[in-house]
């Protein structure tokens, strides 16, 4: 799509039509996958996928997958404790916060209003507002699906913040004394996974770095090479059974998790 985010919000139904035609004129393809922006515009996916005939999934679920094995990660490093999630509102914190009850982990949700605090009080985890839940762990998951909100004079020295926002969750400004930020979605290619120079430039300027991808394209990968016929996300809500049946088939695969800082595996 040769827009930018302006330009994709200015004029969503020229958007989602130009989406369209990509889609007929790729020919056969076996699934579609819609990256951040793209994936609002298109409504979730469930508006481009009633004007197309392919699965179209928008990588929420990987992305959830990904953090919630990451985020085990740094837990087994720095041992049990009180984790802070923020972006419970969305897809992907949604369905983390219902994977993380499930695991038993310790959790303060950030976010507001009555329709949050029914969802939290059913899970059995306390709500605050963002700030205060932040400020409450020494490890947050940033799943906001906006970024940019928190500011990081209320986080706590030496904590981690496994981001998986786009823009980031952090603001600009000062930050606390041994603030660890991981990505909290990369993903690690499969070993001997073979590139040629235009795959190499790809990974390079898309940001991923020579060894990992992220969830927007990882999910409509391994949809296409599983041969499944509906989307891992689509949606408002991602159901946890399709977050573990994407990690099922990523990792047969060879796909993942990759606890990582920026291009860098993250030192433990």
């Amino acid at each position: 799509m040769p827009l930018v985010p302006e330009e994709l919000l200015a004029d969503q139904e020229g958007a989602l039509q130009g989406m369209v035609q990509g889609v007929l004129a790729s020919g056969a393809v076996q699934a579609v996958g819609l990256g951040s922006l793209l994936s609002i515009v298109a409504g979730r996916g469930e508006s481009l996928a009633s004007r197309v005939s392919v699965p179209v999934t928008t990588g929420n679920a990987a992305t959830a997958w990904a953090a919630w094995r990451n985020l085990h990660q740094v837990l087994d490093e720095r041992g049990k404790q009180r984790v802070a999630l923020l972006g419970f509102s969305g897809g992907v914190g949604g369905v983390l916060a219902t994977l993380l009850a499930e695991d038993g982990v310790d959790v303060v949700l950030g976010g507001s209003g009555k329709v949050l605090e029914r969802r939290a009080k059913k899970l059995g985890f306390e709500l605050l507002p963002e700030e205060q839940a932040a400020a409450s762990a020494q490890i947050i998951v940033g799943a906001a699906t906006t970024g940019g909100t928190l500011d990081p004079r209320v986080l706590r020295e030496n904590s981690v913040l496994l981001d998986v926002a786009l823009p980031p969750t952090l603001q600009a400004g000062p930050r606390p004394a041994g603030l660890r930020v991981l990505a909290g979605e990369a993903v690690g290619l499969p070993p001997g996974w073979i590139r040629d120079g235009w795959g190499q430039l790809y990974h390079l300027f898309a940001g991923y770095g020579p060894w990992q991808l992220f969830a927007c394209l990882a999910e409509p990968l391994v949809l296409a090479a599983s041969a499944r016929d509906r989307p891992y996300a689509q949606g408002r809500r991602v159901a946890p059974q399709d977050v573990r049946d994407f990690g099922l088939a990523a990792e047969a695969l060879g796909l993942r998790p990759r606890l990582a800082r920026g291009w860098l595996q993250a030192p433990s």
